[in-house]
């Protein structure tokens, strides 16, 4: 910043500071602050680097460089059994429904806080090495740490040192609640996120987040303040699911900042204990209260309405509404002719990633959420 433009700016800030004692946050701003504000600065011509998606699943790029990503589940839905797929999926081009989008393996680094150190081992093992189709991990390509035995803030620190020092391609933490006490500690979550945004960034790694999602099973959000902020701050959200009646494992891709998967990846678990894709898995579907439904009485979606058009006039206005109120202004204004009709539609909105339904585990009272998950990118 010229010298002319700096001093018009400090004259005009001091102008509108009346009081001859200004506190800290009145305090007239430097130069030195100035010049680093605007160097972050965007403009429609900024030079800047296109994204860079590590792969690809059902052809929809996916995992980016310098971003963060959440990977979500109840206990026992999965979550490292997906991760074990991505790491595989490093090592070799293409694992079940993942694809790498890069001619050569990636470096990974796996930090494990939740499992005992013989676990880990057995991933990388047993799953990991047959699932890339390896006899040997290369150790200057792989990296496993477990810090299950390590205070929060030794394996906070240690994860900022093994991402700065291995510089891997991707990271994953498992699990992200084990860097802080207490889950439900704003100040200490937006601590964490803000350093691993700024881990990401520095370094052009992605990193992977793993956290548990509510336990109530009308609650679909993850756990507590760090969960507020990481699905605030992610770039993408994976969540996993344990289809009990099936004993089939599922992966959503719930939330993306750039493109959603519409499709969902189904398997199933092998006598070898292996992952093995089920590409034509049809999941019974259920109502908003997670009761079984029946296939045949599902109705057919016209292609020609406009699903964003619709709940943002049903909602009226209104980022959250109560589920039958955004019902009944959708059968009275925008001409939705029945309610089997308009449970088609909200299907198929929250598929689209336009909407999604919270229940009020107090009242039982279910919501609707008016999403914008697009950049103008």
């Amino acid at each position: 910043m010229s010298e002319q433009a700096f001093q018009l700016i400090e004259g005009s800030l001091s102008r509108r500071m009346q009081p001859a004692v200004m506190s800290l946050e009145q305090k007239a701003p430097t130069k030195e602050e100035i010049d680093n504000l605007f160097k972050e600065r965007i403009t429609p011509e900024t030079n800047l680097p296109p994204m860079q998606p590590l792969f690809r699943m059902f052809g929809v790029p996916c995992f980016y460089r310098g971003e963060l990503v959440a990977d979500c589940g109840r206990a026992k839905s999965g979550k490292t059994f997906f991760l074990s797929i991505l790491m595989a999926c490093t090592q070799k081009n293409q694992v079940l429904a993942l694809e790498r989008l890069s001619e050569e393996p990636l470096k990974v680094l796996w930090i494990d806080t939740e499992q005992s150190q013989q676990s880990t081992q057995e991933i990388l093992k047993d799953r990991v090495m047959p699932l890339a189709g390896i006899e040997k991990l290369d150790e200057t390509q792989f990296y496993a740490f477990n810090l299950r035995g390590q205070g929060y803030q030794h394996r906070d620190r240690m994860v900022g040192v093994a991402v700065r020092s291995i510089k891997p391609d991707i990271c994953i933490i498992d699990g992200i609640k084990d860097l802080m006490t207490d889950i439900n500690d704003a100040v200490q979550a937006t601590r964490i996120m803000e350093k691993m945004m700024a881990l990401a960034k520095e370094t052009n790694c992605c990193i992977v987040c793993v956290l548990h999602l509510n336990k109530s099973e009308q609650d679909w959000n993850m756990r507590g303040s760090i969960g507020t902020e990481l699905t605030n701050k992610a770039f993408e959200v994976f969540q996993c699911t344990f289809i009990e009646e099936t004993g089939t494992f599922k992966v959503a891709h719930t939330y993306s900042r750039k493109q959603k998967m519409k499709r969902k990846f189904y398997y199933c678990v092998n006598t070898q204990g292996l992952p093995e894709e089920l590409s034509d898995y049809r999941e019974q579907p259920r109502d908003l209260r997670g009761r079984w439904t029946r296939e045949e009485n599902t109705t057919k979606v016209d292609p020609d309405i406009n699903m964003l058009q619709l709940f943002t006039t049903a909602m009226e206005g209104r980022e959250q509404r109560k589920f039958n109120e955004v019902m009944a202004v959708a059968m009275k204004k925008c001409g939705v002719p029945d309610s089997a009709t308009y449970y088609a539609y909200f299907a198929l909105a929250k598929e689209q990633g336009i909407i999604r339904d919270v229940v009020n585990p107090a009242t039982g009272v279910t919501w609707v959420e008016l999403l914008d998950n697009s950049l103008p990118f």
